[in-house]
């Protein structure tokens, strides 16, 4: 699939084409006799033997743009996943196959604070992955762009990274895990008067000898450093965090 941007007087158009016959089913009528928020308004046509569909964003910025210049941060991730659990209950509600839904930054919209998606309207896409595979791709975005000082980002973005490398897992648990972990590690910061152990920063005397730091707080630095090399070592390690 190739993407190509195009300006339409003053108006972004992504065209996606496909290199597949191009066939109009109940998908693209769906799309067109609904009004559905969360998904960009798309058109298609077909010429030799090819397809292409085109999506109108409006003055809505891609992901990619707009972290381009700025780290993402828990509450950024947290957002998007709403967005995005929200926008799989209204596609299966118009009876579209989520699948069908490009997940990747450079075709997911900001626009008022909400993202919107792009749903691809073939009957087989060549090369498709599935949504839960494509999700878990968006993790490693996450993972390039995120603030490390963030220490629940770090964690929130740990989390789904390495549930989402299962076969099968389910989005909401998992957020809901978080959130109670996460509750906890609050009042056990107010019982203590302090920040939690987990904190991404290390004392110069900490520096000085790795012993004293806190798993993530080691972690952290390797990745800051740049030397934390593949991301699932750093699960591996991660996975003796006690948090």
């Amino acid at each position: 699939m190739k993407i190509m941007y195009e300006d339409q007087w003053g108006h972004m158009a992504v065209h996606a084409d496909v290199p597949c016959p191009y066939e109009e089913d109940y998908q693209l009528h769906m799309l067109k006799n609904n009004d559905i928020g969360c998904i960009l308004k798309v058109t298609g046509n077909g010429r030799d033997g090819q397809s292409r569909y085109t999506f109108y964003p409006g003055d809505a910025v891609s992901m990619e743009k707009y972290y381009s210049s700025q780290q993402i941060k828990k509450e950024d991730i947290r957002k998007f996943v709403e967005d995005f659990m929200e926008m799989v209950r209204t596609v299966k509600e118009h009876l579209l196959n989520p699948d069908h839904i490009l997940l990747t930054p450079e075709l997911i919209f900001l626009s008022e604070g909400k993202y919107r998606f792009c749903y691809l309207p073939v009957k087989n896409a060549p090369e498709a992955a599935s949504l839960r595979t494509s999700f878990h791709k968006m993790t490693e975005y996450f993972v390039k762009k995120l603030d490390y000082q963030d220490t629940e980002g770090v964690l929130l973005v740990y989390r789904l990274h390495k549930e989402t490398f299962k076969e099968q897992y389910e989005l909401a648990e998992i957020m809901k895990d978080y959130y109670a972990e996460a509750a906890e590690r609050l009042e056990e910061q107010k019982e203590k008067g302090s920040l939690p152990d987990t904190v991404v920063f290390c004392t110069e005397e900490e520096r000085e000898d790795e012993t004293k730091c806190s798993p993530l707080k080691k972690v952290v630095r390797k990745i800051k450093n740049g030397r934390w090399g593949r991301w699932e070592d750093l699960i591996t390690e991660a996975d003796d965090w006690e948090v």
